[in-house]
């Protein structure tokens, strides 16, 4: 647990590396001592401890899983030491594992774990990155206990990362799912639209150009993510194109050409079964080292060793279909954590923040596209406060002028709120990376 922890501390903050860091040791040497709580929660099975405590740390109040009493500072200082007064480790490895996921029985129609069984939706904090906030105790205990400066130089020359990037579920449908909606609200000439645009062979949501030219303005690169399955699986849809006809083909090679990044949208039953997602990495035609599963499918008990198998460098998975913010309240890479041999996974991931669909679904937040800018602010500076990643998936549906749930004649597409996000991450001091770029500036260039 304590190795788990701090192999994250020390990737954010190397120098810190060869310094004493004592976990429930008491000794009179200079150093930083956290406080350990007299506990056997990690020797159960239990998916979420009985007890949490509030403490406020730089003006945010923060959860602390495994205590019983918030009377005494954070941190308290004496000649050459720094003791933490709470077990911000146990609290940490709770969060970033994923241990709540692990243990609990709780899952969705598509066999996720739900947002509204984490103690993030019990306790309200989803939008705060608790586990940087402990990173940032434990940085400012060091640089007290040693007088010394910890800097994060995961991004050179920016305050943050931004990843943009896109999964390639639907090119063909447009005409079907859009018009279906439209139809049913009685706009009629919409509709029309939208089926002349298919019968002049040119789908709506056939728009990959319009992706780049978007990336362009920008003056970014991105990552798509392609799926190589058009079969539905248990009744769920999967992609509604074949990757492997030569049209997709060419596109895929003119955004290689133009310097995006190309990853594997793994389909439905992908997520427990490495053969099946190898497979479909073979037919996209590219190189690729990135994954992300199609519908955030991720099962805890099956999924790391399934990415473990394969020569994947980084997924992009972990985020709360329902809920825009920190699944695993951390704004970094990190290893996911393998339960049955008790060790970090070799792959990074690389954490979910927002996707378009969560923003808008009757499903999840329900929100209208002069709603989201406010909260994705909120998100984004909790990011930027700690130098963190904002990875974000656009759904190139949502380019077009017909997203799948038409809007009101005078509000904004959502293309439009895209826009303004790229925009403002920009103006915030952000670099823009592909999924890969950031995945090989957190594991130290390799």
């Amino acid at each position: 647990m304590l190795n788990y922890v701090l192999t994250h501390f020390y990737r954010l903050y190397p120098k810190a590396k060869d310094l004493p860091i004592y976990y429930g040791e008491d000794s009179a040497a200079k150093g930083v001592f956290i406080r350990q709580y007299e506990g056997n929660f990690f020797e159960g099975k239990v998916a979420q401890p009985e007890q949490v405590v509030w403490q406020e740390w730089n003006g945010t109040r923060l959860p602390f899983f495994f205590d019983q009493t918030s009377t005494v500072a954070p941190i308290t200082y004496t000649d050459g030491r720094a003791l933490i007064n709470y077990d911000i480790i146990a609290s940490a490895f709770f969060l970033l594992s994923g241990w709540q996921e692990y243990h609990s029985s709780h899952r969705d129609r598509f066999g996720r774990f739900p947002y509204k069984a984490s103690v993030q939706a019990t306790y309200g904090f989803i939008n705060v990155p608790v586990v940087n906030y402990y990173f940032d105790m434990l940085k400012e205990a060091i640089q007290h206990a040693f007088n010394l400066k910890l800097e994060l130089e995961l991004w050179p020359n920016a305050s943050f990362a931004s990843c943009l990037t896109h999964d390639i579920d639907r090119l063909t449908s447009a005409w079907k799912v859009a018009g279906l909606h439209r139809f049913k609200q009685g706009k009629y000439l919409a509709v029309g639209r939208l089926v002349t645009k298919k019968l002049l062979r040119k789908d709506a949501w056939d728009n990959i150009s319009e992706l780049m030219a978007l990336a362009n303005q920008h003056q970014l690169k991105s990552t798509y993510f392609w799926m190589a399955n058009n079969q539905k699986y248990n009744g769920h849809p999967n992609a509604d194109y074949l990757v492997e006809l030569p049209k997709y083909q060419l596109q895929i090679k003119k955004l290689l050409d133009k310097g995006h990044e190309i990853g594997i949208h793994g389909s439905f039953g992908t997520s427990n079964n490495s053969g099946q997602l190898l497979a479909e990495a073979v037919k996209i035609g590219a190189p690729v080292t990135g994954n992300r599963f199609h519908y955030l499918q991720y099962k805890p008990e099956l999924t790391p060793q399934v990415l473990s198998e394969t020569f994947l460098q980084y997924d992009s998975t972990l985020g709360f279909a329902e809920q825009l913010g920190f699944r695993n309240s951390f704004c970094h890479p990190f290893f996911p954590y393998d339960f049955k041999n008790r060790k970090a996974c070799h792959y990074i991931e690389l954490p979910l923040i927002l996707m378009d669909v969560t923003l808008y679904s009757p499903n999840y937040m329900q929100l209208r596209p002069a709603e989201a800018l406010p909260l994705v602010r909120q998100v984004m500076q909790e990011i930027k406060k700690f130098n963190g990643l904002f990875t974000l998936l656009w759904h190139n549906e949502n380019i077009s002028d017909y997203s799948e749930y038409s809007l009101g004649p005078h509000e904004p597409n959502w293309r439009e709120v895209l826009n303004e996000i790229l925009l403002l991450l920009r103006q915030e001091g952000s670099t823009f990376l592909t999924c890969a770029e950031a995945a090989t500036a957190f594991n130290g260039g390799k």
